[in-house]
């Protein structure tokens, strides 16, 4: 018998200030996904943005995925709705 530890599962980190994001976890890594809706069918589905090892690093993710879905007409607009993404992050408690 191995004394390699077999993980827990899958776990998941589902809150609103993260909407329409959320994190699955495992014993190895982050992974971030997105909650879209379907313009055709109306179906419901989730996109893989990605894995990363640590948690911040998942949290960045969805803050630069949040930025890049749109277009901006000023680099005040760009700042001043990276502050607010990041301040609706930084509300989460850290580790």
């Amino acid at each position: 018998m191995s004394d390699t530890k077999l993980p827990e599962g899958i776990r998941y980190i589902k809150d609103p200030k993260l909407d329409p994001f959320f994190i699955q976890l495992d014993d190895y890594c982050y992974a971030v996904h997105k909650m879209i809706v379907s313009q055709e069918s109306g179906k419901e589905y989730q996109s893989t943005i990605g894995f990363y090892s640590n948690f911040d690093s998942a949290l960045r993710a969805i803050a630069k995925n949040q930025m890049n879905g749109k277009s901006y007409e000023s680099v005040n607009e760009y700042i001043s709705e990276y502050k607010e993404v990041i301040n609706k992050l930084n509300s989460l408690p850290t580790i």
